[in-house]
């Protein structure tokens, strides 16, 4: 999957991040995720990751916590940040954008989560590290995978531990995971 993104022309990929976070607007509002200003668990997009808040509303934005770890843990937790207030971080063994310190904790009620693979009936394939799985062990908001519609996958490998997500937003659709295992099951 990572040679297949990585294959992906920049007119293309700047396309597809809008239409994406055009789909992601249009989920948030639907489940009155941005009129009840509800905090939304985002993530600073890495290489060859959509990047979901391309013309997405200000309003939005205004809603964002981002991943970080816990002081002395890798224990994976959000603060409460704005894009601009981002700073470069090592808290998940790379450099990556996420709050800084003094940002405040907070738990949100939507996460978007990124990934290398995806299928319909919300599985999904993370880098390896397994800092999503962790948190969303615990988890019990709505959990959205953001993706390139290429990156969807019939199957995947999984495992036990594994936490299915709500939706799938792509630049093509967006995804009802629990209707379309639903929909799985009958075939």
């Amino acid at each position: 999957m990572k040679v297949i993104l990585s294959l992906i022309d920049k007119q293309s990929f700047t396309e597809w991040s809008s239409l994406i976070a055009k789909n992601l607007q249009i989920l948030l509002s639907s489940q009155n995720i941005i009129q009840d200003k509800l905090i939304i668990g985002a993530f600073a997009p890495i290489y060859q990751e959509p990047i979901w808040f391309q013309g997405i509303s200000p309003e939005v934005l205004k809603l964002i916590a981002f991943p970080t770890t816990e002081v002395g843990t890798l224990n994976m937790i959000f603060k409460l940040s704005q894009l601009s207030d981002l700073v470069i971080k090592k808290d998940f063994g790379f450099n990556i954008l996420g709050p800084n310190d003094i940002s405040h904790t907070v738990n949100p009620e939507v996460i978007l989560i990124p990934g290398l693979s995806f299928t319909r009936i919300g599985e999904r394939l993370g880098r390896g590290k397994g800092h999503y799985d962790q948190y969303l062990e615990r988890y019990l908001g709505m959990k959205v995978g953001i993706c390139f519609s290429l990156q969807i996958e019939k199957e995947i490998p999984t495992e036990m531990h594994d936490i299915q997500l709500d939706y799938i937003v792509t630049e093509k659709e967006i995804i009802n995971c629990k209707l379309a295992k639903v929909i799985d099951k009958k075939i």
